[in-house]
């Protein structure tokens, strides 16, 4: 059985880190959706290709999503998929960066992101919560800032 862990990050510091000169940043919502959807398949199939999971969500799902003002954020290298991000609000959710990565581009999309969101959104704190079989991500998640916090509301 597994068990969701709450994580928050109250956005009061951003660590240095520095994006590769061949990363980029794309945000979406449902203002410019239907002129990323061949970005958005792109990275949809670059998640199915790495990782089997029933919940993953496609471009059907992503339309409701932007609907409900849900925002989507790309990882991208030389203009090609390699990540994305959804925030509902405060709520971090879906994150997913390539194995094809290399060190420091997850915490640099993710932190990146963040702050957009921070500063955007006037938020003070971004919430997300992890399998706690997930080590992998509990260990990403801490070594952003985030801090365990047992009750939150989304």
């Amino acid at each position: 059985m597994s068990f969701k862990i709450d994580f928050i990050h109250k956005l009061e510091y951003k660590i240095p880190i520095q994006g590769r000169d061949t990363l980029s940043i794309l945000k979406i919502s449902k203002e410019n959706f239907n002129d990323n959807t061949s970005l958005i398949n792109g990275v949809t199939l670059l998640f199915n290709a790495e990782i089997l999971w029933e919940e993953m969500w496609d471009i059907k799902e992503s339309h409701i999503r932007f609907n409900s003002n849900k925002i989507l954020y790309l990882l991208l290298e030389s203009g090609s998929p390699l990540g994305c991000v959804w925030y509902n609000s405060s709520e971090l959710y879906n994150a997913f960066v390539s194995k094809e990565r290399r060190d420091g581009d997850s915490a640099w999309f993710i932190q990146e992101t963040m702050w957009d969101m921070k500063q955007e959104y006037n938020l003070e704190q971004i919430n997300l919560c992890v399998d706690d079989w997930n080590q992998r991500a509990i260990k990403f998640w801490k070594k952003l800032g985030f801090e365990f916090e047992p009750f939150f509301n989304y």
